[in-house]
């Protein structure tokens, strides 16, 4: 689902082998709540009987069990898919509502920053899609052009020509870059 995908880039760039793990990561939990309360319940539909913040406080609680062993490499396993089927389609409708969409820029940059192929740590990620040559390679030229991310049109198709989106997503691909991962959600999470 969108919220695994928005946390497992940060966690495997971090070296963190379980999404429990991840959740105990202050930064990327909070970066967790805050795009699915501001950026992903206005667009997806209402579950019965819950408010979109109980709704959040349950995936936080799931996410966050550590007796329920999901690893971050099997999380982000696939991402040309997943964020194809569970992310895309929710910055689709934010730049349709002109709607927040900075944490949403800012996972894509973050998946970006994954097929580099390295952690912070220097530590090789190793290949986890199938289309995992052509994302390092675009990953590796977006570091002197972010644009080079987004020009995958096959994933990104129109959203790529949306300035607010592609403005947001440089800004936050250079700053992951300048200030790495867990500085660069704190101030997503205060911004």
């Amino acid at each position: 689902n969108g919220g695994h995908q928005i946390i497992a880039a940060p966690a495997e760039i971090l070296g963190l082998e379980t999404i429990a793990q991840a959740m105990e990561t202050p930064a990327i939990r909070a970066f967790l709540r805050k795009v699915a309360l501001t950026e992903l319940a206005p667009h997806v539909a209402a579950v019965p009987g819950m408010t979109p913040a109980q709704y959040v406080d349950l995936i936080d609680r799931r996410f966050a069990n550590p007796a329920i062993y999901d690893t971050v490499r099997r999380v982000a396993f696939d991402g040309s898919s997943r964020h194809t089927g569970a992310v895309l389609p929710v910055i689709r409708d934010a730049i349709a509502a002109g709607t927040a969409l900075e944490g949403l820029a800012l996972s894509q940059a973050l998946w970006a920053r994954m097929c580099i192929g390295t952690r912070e740590d220097g530590s090789k990620i190793e290949p986890n899609d199938p289309d995992w040559d052509a994302l390092t390679a675009a990953a590796q030229a977006s570091e002197a052009d972010p644009s080079a991310w987004l020009a995958q049109r096959h994933f990104y198709g129109d959203i790529a020509d949306d300035a607010r989106f592609s403005e947001a997503f440089a800004r936050w691909f250079k700053a992951l870059a300048a200030d790495g991962i867990e500085a660069t959600l704190l101030a997503y999470f205060k911004a």
